[in-house]
């Protein structure tokens, strides 16, 4: 059921959720009566839909879905009894019960007899599971540290306390002795020596994965610091925000989890090496929950705003967004009714851009529809230039039904208008051409994905815009997420490992070939590996000007242990799978975000990492990226007559080589990837060029002349307004981080 937004304040908070929550009008009542703005109803909103929702349709409510689990086994038909207590095992061992679960599973084995069979080995694999699990709840989680759970496993990451991880092995070990080509078990198997100390040489040579899937190549390597700055946030699923939000110069956070009660939190970068979580003094207390998060100075007044997004993945989810303003003082309100963006609809894709060169963000929002029956229609809202929106897509037919799980904008033909990419779970992929109009009601926006070449997988996930060969052309990169119900874990990424990957596309490449056409160069890229991208962004690792790929990684199930991935680009021509360099993180990766949170002129790399079910939780990692010996060059843009951070501003550098020869390098401003937010400050490698000859920046405006800069230096912070004849030095501190 959709709802108008006046109709929403007109009829109460009550009825924004009756559609989608179990009533309890006496308690809906009071909660509404106590809310005096936007901002404390939307608190309200969220506290009913956390009290209400449906643990059957959301399946981040494990616990709560246990209980009924357990009603419906005290009262199954004695037929039924074994049935109905696997359910409820399965249940509480998603809820992070694991000893619980350790004793259902034992408790079910001794009813089915001890031989081992094709009919009663999920048992068995679950019994193993469910000892893993408890390994990493005592060692990776409870006792977190800077190695844990990143591949190859070492160091302070192997286990101290080692009872489960036991008890597991000589499960696997069992299951493998009957089962041998059974690929799950045998990869668990080695990650469980792992996690002991002593793989290779504990594992029955039959069984042994290949080292060489565990070296590390190059000299890439970055390190986890989350630990000692307070930024190891644990959690489940969600994004994350790296920028300045006060105003300081300093790079902040911001982070959500996808639980319903999941509180959002702030961190203050204090400009000492040091961070202080300011989440109360932010006024966010109540805002919770989210899977994504992006920001934008959609009101033009210089200071970064923030929009999350709810409800992805749940039957039942049919969340509302929530657009938080800044005020410029270091708080944030909610302004999501005021703003006209409050509606129902599950979602975890969104992207802001500047469709119509007014000068103020609009946003694109891909939601996800589940149900033939339940339609689940994107939203395109035109920012009216007065704090509010309008959703202009009905008219402009851009109301897509679909499982969308991305929204990207780029500008893939250079005429300052943007073009819109979305990935479709559930069909094509659409990348759709800005073709201009006269007005917001009748612009016009052309689908080109089929004769461009562009239309996926019919189950792609993550998805963004970047120029991987500096040719001065938008290319698009995006991954396939399918998923078998029948084979729900690891096993097709390990055969992948084994050299025994199934045939298709599992990646995609999109290189723009000019004149609206690609073609897909993952194979001759060497990007077309089974990884299971969930969170996604790129950066420079090394400073060499060239964009690097990191995919946050997993599936649902708890034993899809998928290491997070980085690929490094070469030279613009291929990529080099660097994973094992300190990046291969088995817990579930999400939201990712590149950002110099030290200001030392390398980008340093936060993930959001957990499951989507409510036992799956993990702490978050900031790989500290060691630095290099090449140049760089940061740049703040700032527009006047386009919108305020230039958002959709494409940066051509060009530099001199020691050789005399030059080389350019581009950049468009935005946050990157579709599931995790950069900073807005371009963060640019230089490599080893010995100037910089200029810069040149087209604004995000049709119609607006390029400007250009000569006489900069490298390895500092300038800023560039639109109009201006001059660049602006920056002086940014460089931080000692205290760890």
């Amino acid at each position: 059921m959709r709802h108008s937004t006046s109709l929403l304040v007109a009829l109460t908070v009550l009825a924004c959720f009756l559609s989608f929550c179990k009533k309890d009008a006496a308690s809906n009542k009071k909660k509404t009566a106590a809310a005096k703005d936007g901002h404390s109803r939307m608190i309200a909103i969220l506290d009913s839909i956390a009290d209400y929702a449906d643990p059957m349709e959301c399946y981040n409510l494990n616990g709560k879905k246990a209980a009924l689990l357990k009603q419906e086994w005290d009262q199954a038909a004695p037929q039924d009894k074994l049935g109905s207590q696997l359910l409820y095992a399965d249940q509480i061992l998603q809820a992070g019960k694991n000893e619980a679960a350790i004793m259902e599973f034992q408790d079910i084995i001794a009813q089915i007899g001890d031989k081992l069979t094709p009919a009663n080995k999920p048992a068995y694999e679950l019994l193993a599971l469910s000892y893993l699990r408890l390994g990493e709840q005592q060692n990776c989680i409870n006792t977190h540290t800077s190695e844990s759970c990143i591949l190859p496993i070492q160091g302070a990451g192997v286990y101290k306390m080692t009872s489960g991880t036991l008890s597991a092995i000589k499960i696997l070990e069992r299951i493998l002795q009957t089962f041998p080509d059974d690929v799950q078990s045998r990869w668990l198997l080695n990650l469980a020596y792992m996690t002991l100390g002593t793989w290779p040489q504990g594992v029955p040579k039959q069984y042994l994965i290949p080292e060489s899937v565990f070296k590390s190549k190059g000299n890439i390597r970055f390190t986890d610091i989350a630990i000692p700055l307070g930024l190891d946030v644990r959690g489940i699923s969600g994004g994350v925000c790296l920028d300045d939000f006060d105003n300081d110069g300093n790079i902040d956070l911001f982070v959500t989890s996808y639980g319903l009660r999941d509180q959002c939190r702030f961190f203050k970068n204090n400009g000492d090496g040091s961070f202080t979580e300011r989440t109360k003094e932010a006024n966010l207390t109540g805002i919770v929950s989210g899977l994504n998060t992006i920001q934008a100075d959609y009101d033009n007044d210089g200071d970064r705003d923030i929009l999350i997004l709810r409800g992805a993945w749940l039957v039942g989810g049919t969340h509302p967004n929530s657009l938080l303003r800044n005020n410029g003082n270091a708080t944030f309100t909610d302004v999501t009714i005021e703003a006209g963006l409050l509606s129902f609809h599950p979602t975890q894709a969104a992207a802001w851009a500047d469709f119509d060169g007014d000068g103020w963000l609009d946003l694109y929002i891909a939601n996800e529809t589940q149900k033939a029956s339940e339609p689940q229609p994107c939203e395109f809202y035109h920012n009216n230039g007065n704090g509010t929106f309008s959703d202009i897509a009905p008219q402009l037919k851009m109301n897509f039904v679909g499982f969308f799980k991305a929204a990207t904008w780029g500008d893939i033909n250079n005429d300052q208008r943007p073009d819109l990419y979305i990935s479709n779970f559930n069909g094509d992929n659409k990348l759709l051409i800005n073709r201009g109009g006269t007005s917001p009601s009748d612009w016009k926006f052309e689908d080109i994905s089929k004769k461009a070449g562009t239309v996926g997988s019919q189950h792609t996930f993550p998805s963004f815009f970047f120029d991987y060969d500096n040719d001065g052309l938008d290319d698009i990169f995006c991954s396939d997420f399918y998923i078998d119900p029948n084979d729900p874990g690891p096993r097709p990424y390990v055969m992948g490992l084994l050299g025994k990957q199934a045939a298709g596309d599992w990646m995609f490449l999109y290189h723009n070939n000019g004149k609206e056409s690609f073609t897909n160069v993952n194979r001759q890229a060497g990007v077309n590996s089974i990884s299971y991208a969930m969170g996604n962004n790129f950066g420079d690792l090394d400073n060499d000007g060239w964009p690097d790929i990191y995919l946050g990684t997993g599936k649902p199930d708890l034993a899809s242990l998928i290491p997070n991935r980085m690929f490094h680009n070469v030279n613009g021509q291929r990529f080099e799978d660097i994973s094992m360099n300190g990046f291969g993180q088995i817990q579930k990766g999400h939201g990712t975000a590149f950002g110099d949170i030290d200001n030392d002129g390398d980008q340093d790399i936060y993930v959001v990492v957990g499951g989507a079910y409510e036992g799956d939780i993990a702490n978050n990692i900031l790989l500290e990226n060691p630095g290099n010996d090449n140049h760089w060059i940061t740049i703040f843009c700032e527009g006047k007559t386009c919108n305020r951070d230039a958002i959709g501003a494409k940066i051509k550098v060009t530099t001199v080589q020691k050789n005399g020869s030059k080389r350019i390098i581009w950049s468009t401003v935005g946050t990157g990837g579709g599931f995790g937010a950069s900073s807005l400050r371009q963060e640019l490698g230089l490599g080893q060029a010995t100037k910089i000859e200029s810069i040149e920046v087209v604004w995000p405006k049709p119609g607006l002349p390029k400007s250009v800069f000569t006489n900069i230096p490298m390895d500092g912070f300038i800023k560039l307004v639109e109009g201006a004849t001059a660049l602006e030095t920056v002086s940014l501190v460089k931080l000692k981080l205290k760890i």
